[in-house]
């Protein structure tokens, strides 16, 4: 004992066996010590990690989590804003909880096939054997790399950082190392041109899709995300079974997480606690440290796995640079945990704990080995379990259907809108689709969403109109300069987020090229002989399209800006006396207005359609609301100054979040009822226009009450 404390205080963060002690040393002086192992101040106190977390112009992590050598590929941890958040936004809708279910199967398929290969021995070092293959197997499978050549990928990786040894000659040439980079990069491409459910062609998806991101950006993105995503769940379950042995995952992630912090570097004065910090100091956010503060978490030295987490841990930090593959690691770790209980009896310690040697102290944390031992099963039937493959099932991708399309026809309909008419390559009849549906067409510049505005009884043409826009992305700049009659194109098949519900009376209201989806919605309902309306809004009438069509046909109140007359919202909002579904697409300002205005009358149920994000600048101020948890029947109000995810916890609902920035999508939760006010830019705009789910660390109410499926 005498040796660890002289240790201690002479030499701390040094000795990776005293981490903890160390960081409690400095946690009880609450000062910020500068650490000369580390090269940084300490930051140990889980107020003062949070505090630091949520100013990003004050501590950036540009220039801070990233060594010189190796290559410059940079995680996104690395990224400082505006680039982390644009670069984020392309990957973070494939790590939702909700979606990564779909990998369960694959989890369970390579690990009985490594619990197969080890099963017979009794004793192996569960690290080397088991907790370092299945996590790397699964993330290079899932980012849709080459299965077989899950080795040559972890020693790409060891180029980055990574933990996979790289074999051979230590002098090994520069030049190869390079051409493993290169190799990676051809992957990726490759990958563009055949899209699978995967990683890659998601991140190629969202390019498609506006998200902006350089080749060398999508590059760099892998092998951070692919680092992120195996050495985790490593670090975790080697650690966390040697706890489990020696004496609930959330409970060993807060007690002893693969992340000790992560470094940031001071960009002016500023002052934490009473210590007072200038330009060019380093600072280091102790994560592990503040999981154990005592001051928010009880008994916080002891491991209990019924721990009740009221307050997140920082297992996997917090902010918008919180782990990215937190969910997909907590899934795994469940998956792996049960297998290695389901599969070896009577797992223990082959060596002491207290003989376990921990790395290097560092931003992350792991051991070099653990030995266990279980009790082989004399059944050499029992020692290798059938299991269904789930190799096959990775291959495709729901949703993502692809046809080859020719372009019948091509009509000018107003000021810079094209109208084209698409009919099948090698079909008679096109899929089928309903009012609302949009499809993806190819451009040059990736693809592009255009809603449906023919009519969806004739099977053998589609039309869709495109509003030209120089300063846009390029993509309906392209397509004006270049689609010509007979052209052929590739278009995914039609799906719908803004489909019409049954009701006895409609107001569809247009801005502009928002007419587009509302078109064929006009036609239905004049042959169901609905009660319907429509209000067209545009610049002028030289700019709306489809006007004559539309006067010929349908209840329509035209709005032209240059004629003097504008359309009063409120006004409209507060003449409706009956029940009525209001559909509308347009600008943002548009909607937005109206979203405001339609609060005002309980009357009205309004839907809308959006192409493009909504800025922060749209939100609502926050105002109260009530939740009711549809299992259990409580109801609670939500204050202005609490958030969703804070008032449910505070109610034992023990909800985990990762990031509590909206970016990460571990606190989703199913919604029955009302309209969430969607704050996150984790969920897509088709499941935010369908509001099934919401992200309740920063996502709030539109409407008055939410119904929650929760206890």
């Amino acid at each position: 004992m005498t040796t660890t404390t002289a240790a201690t205080q002479t030499c701390p963060f040094t000795n990776p066996q005293t981490l903890f002690t160390d960081l409690k040393h400095q946690r009880d002086r609450f000062s910020i010590e500068y650490s000369p192992a580390l090269n940084a101040h300490i930051v140990t106190k889980y107020n003062e990690i949070l505090s630091i977390l949520s100013e990003s112009e004050t501590f950036t992590s540009k220039h801070a989590t990233v060594p010189p050598f190796p290559p410059p590929i940079k995680h996104l941890s690395a990224n400082h804003n505006p680039d982390h958040d644009r670069l984020r936004v392309a990957v973070s809708g494939f790590f939702i909880p909700r979606k990564l279910e779909r990998f369960r199967p694959l989890m369970g398929e390579l690990a009985h096939g490594l619990v197969n290969g080890l099963v017979g021995d009794g004793q192996v070092d569960i690290k080397s054997a088991f907790a370092l293959p299945l996590p790397l197997k699964l993330i290079v499978a899932i980012a849709g790399l080459d299965r077989n050549r899950w080795e040559w990928i972890g020693r790409c990786l060891a180029l980055f950082g990574g933990i996979t040894a790289r074999q051979g000659d230590e002098n090994e040439s520069i030049e190869t190392q390079v051409q493993d980079v290169l190799d990676l990069h051809d992957y990726i491409q490759e990958r563009n041109y055949d899209r699978r459910d995967d990683l890659i062609s998601y991140i190629w998806d969202q390019r498609d899709s506006g998200v902006q991101m350089t080749d060398f950006e999508h590059l760099s993105m892998i092998p951070g995300l692919l680092l992120a995503g195996h050495e985790t769940t490593t670090s975790v379950l080697s650690m966390g079974l040697s706890h489990l042995l020696h004496n609930a995952i959330e409970e060993l992630l807060r007690y002893e997480s693969a992340i000790t912090g992560m470094f940031r570097l001071v960009q002016k004065e500023t002052k934490v606690g009473a210590y007072t910090l200038n330009p060019g100091d380093r600072v280091f956010l102790a994560y592990s440290s503040g999981s154990r503060d005592e001051s928010i978490f009880e008994c916080p030295e002891k491991l209990q796995l019924q721990r009740n987490f009221s307050t997140q841990h920082l297992g996997f930090g917090r902010g918008i640079h919180a782990c990215l593959g937190a969910p997909l690691a907590r899934l795994l770790l469940k998956v792996e945990f049960g297998i290695l209980r389901e599969r070896l009896p009577n797992l223990r310690h082959a060596t002491p704990y207290e003989d376990i040697v921990y790395e290097k102290v560092g931003p992350s944390r792991g051991v070099e080995r653990v030995l266990v031992a279980w009790d082989p099963p004399k059944d050499p039937w029992v020692r290798t379990l059938q299991v269904e493959t789930a190799s096959s099932k990775q291959n495709t991708s729901a949703g993502r259907e692809t046809i080859q399309a020719v372009v019948e026809q091509l009509s000018f309909l107003a000021e810079e809108i094209l109208e084209v008419t698409l009919s099948s390559k090698s079909v008679t009849l096109m899929p089928p689709w309903e009012p609302g549906s949009h499809i993806d067409i190819l451009s040059e510049h990736g693809y592009r969403q255009y809603s449906l505005c023919s009519d969806p009884e004739d099977r053998g043409h589609w039309k869709i109109s495109i509003l030209r826009e120089d300063t846009g992305s390029g993509g309906s700049k392209w397509f004006h300069e270049n689609l010509r009659k007979g052209a052929e194109v590739t278009v995914r098949t039609p799906r719908n987020h803004f489909r019409v519900k049954k009701s006895n009376r409609y107001v569809f209201i247009a801005g502009g090229i928002g007419i587009t989806p509302l078109k064929p919605m006009l036609a239905q309902a004049k042959r169901q002989g609905t009660s319907y309306s429509l209000i067209y809004l545009g610049r002028s009438r030289e700019t709306m399209a489809y006007l004559d069509e539309l006067a010929r046909n349908h209840p329509v109140d035209i709005w032209a800006g240059d004629e003097g007359n504008r359309f009063d919202l409120e006004g409209f909002a507060r003449e409706q006396d009956e029940t009525v579904q209001v559909y509308c697409c347009g600008p943002e300002r548009l909607l937005s207005s109206l979203e405001e205005a339609c609060k005002l009358n309980p009357l009205i149920e309004l839907h809308v359609e959006r192409f493009q994000g909504l800025s922060s600048q749209f939100f609502l101020p926050n105002r109260s609301f009530d939740v009711v948890l549809n299992r259990s029947g409580r109801t609670m109000t939500v204050d202005p100054e609490r958030t969703l995810l804070e008032t449910l916890n505070a109610n034992g609902c023990g909800i985990m979040s990762t990031c509590s920035k909206g970016t990460c999508g571990t606190c989703e939760v199913s919604v029955l009822e009302g309209i969430p006010e969607h704050r996150d830019t984790v969920l897509s705009l088709e499941e935010k226009g369908e509001n099934r789910v919401m992200m309740p660390c920063v996502s709030r109410s539109a409407s008055e009450r939410l119904v929650l499926d929760l206890w």
